[in-house]
């Protein structure tokens, strides 16, 4: 059951018209990169490279944020909801074949976003390079990251709110990895508290490697790996919060 749900969201999130915009606007957004990369005073190549890479995180991010807040409400305001949990299925099933069903479609569009990025700058004589490929994978855990996220939220509250909680996630996400160089201006309980709160969001700064893949610099396996770890434990942990208060609601 949880394959079948999955697919069902996989499909009508690939068609949904947030998502396919959004895949175009990101294409759009790759041939302009090249005029920034024209008018600067550095190397154009890497700043081509940068934007287009800055783009996949960015809209990979607002489509798992549009789609994934839009899943559930969709299904409860189109009374389908209620045809799916009549049968003996566990609501945690749900929950897992809806997530798991938005991580297809948000990684097949990031396969695509990737294709099309790394192409462009092949086409424009920009080296590519296994780096920017792998800094280019570790966006699309970035991104099913944010899914979870969004899914969670979206059990809390109306979708807008939820879309907002998620955007201000992705933010203080990347914010909270430059803590550790904030860390010498606090002192005592303000110290305490910076990491308390810190802790309880996830640290997107795992998944910003696309500077370093850009100048061709080489990305620590180990580094890798942890952002994987890293990411699956957030995961399983937002889905699994997710599960819990959708058991308790009333529907």
């Amino acid at each position: 059951m949880i394959t079948t749900i999955a697919w069902a969201t996989c499909r009508e999130a690939v068609r949904s018209r947030t998502f396919i915009l959004l895949l175009v606007i990101y294409a759009v957004g790759v041939c302009l990169s090249r005029v920034v990369g024209w008018i600067s005073s550095t190397d154009g190549n890497a700043i081509t490279a940068s934007v287009v890479f800055t783009l996949q995180s960015l809209v990979g991010v607002l489509v798992a944020v549009a789609t994934g807040t839009a899943l559930v409400h969709k299904e409860i305001q189109e009374k389908t909801l209620y045809t799916v949990l009549s049968r003996p299925l566990p609501r945690w099933q749900f929950v897992v074949g809806k997530y798991f069903g938005l991580c297809l479609a948000l990684a097949a569009g990031q396969v695509a976003m990737l294709a099309i990025g790394l192409g462009y700058l092949w086409l424009t004589g920009a080296e590519v390079t296994r780096w920017l490929v792998v800094a280019g994978a570790l966006t699309v855990i970035e991104v099913l990251v944010m899914a979870a996220v969004s899914l969670c939220w979206t059990s809390l509250s109306s979708p807008l709110l939820a879309a907002v909680l998620g955007l201000a996630t992705y933010f203080l996400g990347h914010a909270v990895a430059s803590l550790p160089g904030l860390m010498h201006h606090l002192k005592g309980w303000h110290q305490m508290l910076a990491v308390s709160l810190a802790s309880l969001i996830p640290n997107l700064g795992h998944y910003t490697y696309r500077d370093q893949a850009v100048n061709g610099l080489p990305i620590a396996w180990a580094d890798v790996g942890v952002a994987v770890v890293y990411g699956a434990l957030w995961i399983a942990l937002l889905v699994t919060i997710t599960v819990g208060i959708f058991r308790r609601k009333q529907l």
